[in-house]
């Protein structure tokens, strides 16, 4: 972010903060929650380091063509499990 886009949100920041303070509605008070606790929610959801290095390898291997179609897959499975598939 650059230094100028920075200054303008934490003004935005600080408007914010200013005109929460005033409010005095229960109802838009509960709103401001739900928004903390969907976005602190969505944080805890993000990816840890060790999953991303597992999706750029499965990636990496499809990109080079070590993979197999939904279908190659069917029929290894039915092949190597006949007697439990009908």
């Amino acid at each position: 972010m650059q230094p100028e886009q920075t200054s303008d949100l934490q003004a935005e920041k600080l408007d914010i903060i200013k005109w929460l303070a005033g409010v005095n509605e229960h109802r838009i008070i509960k709103q401001f929650m739900l928004l903390k606790q969907t976005n602190e929610e969505s944080v805890s959801l993000q990816l840890s380091a060790n999953e991303k290095k597992a999706i750029d390898v499965g990636i990496a291997s499809i990109e080079s063509g070590r993979s197999m179609t939904h279908d190659e897959v069917k029929q290894m499975t039915r092949k190597k499990f006949s007697g439990l598939l009908k």
